[in-house]
C-alpha cells in the first residue's frame, strides 16, 4: 500500500476507513435497519445477490448498508463472503415451468396458454415523483379477490420449438456445466460459463451493451418471447435415500428472446438468448438474454466477442480496474515524466523529434 509509505500513513488509513463510518451513520434520522433494506428495497437487494453470486437477502442487506448503497462494493463483500463458505452439495436441476410465477408477460403473443400475469408493475405509467410516498396507506385493501393457485405455466417458446421454428444452441462437449467460480475462464469458452458470467455481471454494464447492440452495434435486435418473475424450487438429493428433496425457494427473473436468423440458415430458423438472474432485475435479465445470443451469433462488433463481453461486464473486476487508479502510482508516473522531459529537452537542442525519438527507440 503506497500511502503507508507516506509519514503517519498507517494511521490515517485507519481513521479514513473511521470516518467513512462516521459518515454512513450521521444525521438526525434514525439508522436504517437491515430489515428494512431487505424488506422495502428489494429491488436493489436482488441486484447485489445477483452480482455477488450468492442467494443471501439478509447478507445482501446487510452488505447494501456497510457499503452505503454503493452495490458493486456491497457485491464485493458479499462475494468475498461467499469464498469463506464451504460447498457442501449441488442442487438438483429443476425446469421454469415450475416457477411460482407473480409476473409473466410476453410480448411476442397476444394469447399464450395461461395468460398475460402483469404483476406488480409500473411498466404502463407515467414515471412521476410522489410526493405522498410517507403515506402507508395499503391501496390495494379494497380488492376482491380470490387467492386460488395458479396453474403451471408453460414456455412460450415451446410454441416455437413445437413447430421446428427455434434453432437449439450447440450442446456442450462433456455435458458438464462449466464453473466459473472455481475454474478460471478459458477462451473460447463453453456457453454455461459464459451465462454464469453474464448472470454475474454489473447490471449497468449489461444493459448498456445490451443497448448498444439495439442502437445498430451488433446484429442481434430480438423479440421477447416472454419474461417471468417468480419463485424457483430449490432440490438436492437426499442423503440416504437419494431422492430429491425441496429445501427452500428462491426468487428469480428469467427471460428468452427470439433472434431471426432467416437471413444466415438455409433452414429459417430463429436463435434464442436466455437470461436468469437472482431477484427482480428484468432489465439486467433482457441484457443478459440480448448478450447471450450475440455471442452465439458472427459478427465483427464488440458485443460478438465473447472474451470482450465477458471481460467487460463483470462489475468487481472492471470497477476494480477503474478504482485502482486513485491508489499510488509515483514510479511509473515519474518514469513518464523523465521520458518527457528529455524528449523535449533533445527536440529544445535540435535533436531527433519526438517521432523519431519513437521510431528510434532511442531513450
Amino acid at each position: 500500500m503506497g500511502y503507508v509509505a507516506v509519514e503517519a500513513g498507517e494511521e490515517v488509513i485507519e481513521r479514513a476507513e473511521q470516518l467513512f463510518e462516521k459518515r454512513r451513520t450521521e444525521g438526525e434520522s434514525d439508522p436504517v435497519s437491515i430489515d428494512q433494506i431487505d424488506e422495502q428495497f428489494g429491488r436493489l437487494v436482488g441486484q447485489v445477490m445477483s452480482e455477488g453470486g450468492l442467494y443471501a437477502p439478509k447478507l445482501a442487506a446487510r452488505a447494501l448498508k456497510q457499503a452505503q448503497g454503493d452495490t458493486v462494493e456491497a457485491s464485493f463483500l458479499l462475494r468475498a463472503y461467499r469464498s469463506t463458505l464451504e460447498r457442501w452439495d449441488d442442487s438438483v436441476p429443476v425446469s421454469s415451468d415450475e416457477m411460482f410465477a407473480t409476473r409473466r408477460v410476453s410480448p411476442a403473443y397476444k394469447d399464450v396458454p395461461g395468460g398475460q400475469i402483469l404483476g406488480a408493475t409500473k411498466d404502463y405509467t407515467q414515471r412521476l415523483l410522489d410526493f405522498d410516498l410517507d403515506g402507508g396507506d395499503d391501496p390495494t385493501a379494497d380488492w376482491d379477490l380470490e387467492l386460488d393457485e395458479p396453474e403451471s405455466l408453460h414456455n412460450v417458446l415451446e410454441i416455437l420449438r413445437a413447430e421446428g421454428l427455434l434453432a437449439e444452441p450447440s450442446a456442450e462437449d462433456d455435458g458438464e456445466v462449466y464453473d466459473t467460480t472455481r475454474e478460471p475462464l478459458v477462451y473460447p469458452a463453453p456457453r454455461s460459463a459464459i451465462l454464469q458470467e453474464l448472470a454475474r455481471g454489473e447490471t449497468g454494464a449489461i444493459t448498456a451493451l445490451g443497448y448498444s447492440t439495439l442502437r445498430g452495434y451488433g446484429s442481434v435486435h430480438p423479440t421477447l418471447g416472454e419474461v417471468r418473475v417468480g419463485s424457483l424450487p430449490v432440490r438436492i438429493e437426499h442423503p440416504y435415500t437419494g431422492d430429491p428433496v425441496e429445501v427452500t425457494s428462491v426468487e428469480v427473473s428469467e427471460c428468452e428472446s427470439v433472434v431471426p436468423e432467416y437471413e444466415k440458415r438455409d433452414d429459417a430458423q430463429f436463435s434464442f438468448g436466455y437470461g436468469l438472474v437472482f431477484g427482480r432485475n428484468e432489465r439486467k435479465v433482457i441484457g443478459m438474454s440480448i448478450l447471450d445470443a450475440s455471442t452465439q451469433l458472427e459478427g465483427d462488433e464488440p458485443v460478438h466477442d465473447t472474451e470482450f463481453v465477458c471481460q467487460v461486464v463483470d462489475g468487481v473486476d472492471s470497477f476494480g480496474f477503474i478504482e485502482h487508479l486513485k491508489l499510488p502510482h509515483y514510479v511509473t508516473f515519474q518514469s513518464t515524466l523523465d521520458r518527457i522531459r528529455a524528449i523535449r529537452e533533445r527536440t529544445a537542442d535540435g535533436g531527433d523529434s519526438p517521432a523519431a525519438t519513437e521510431v528510434s527507440g532511442d531513450d
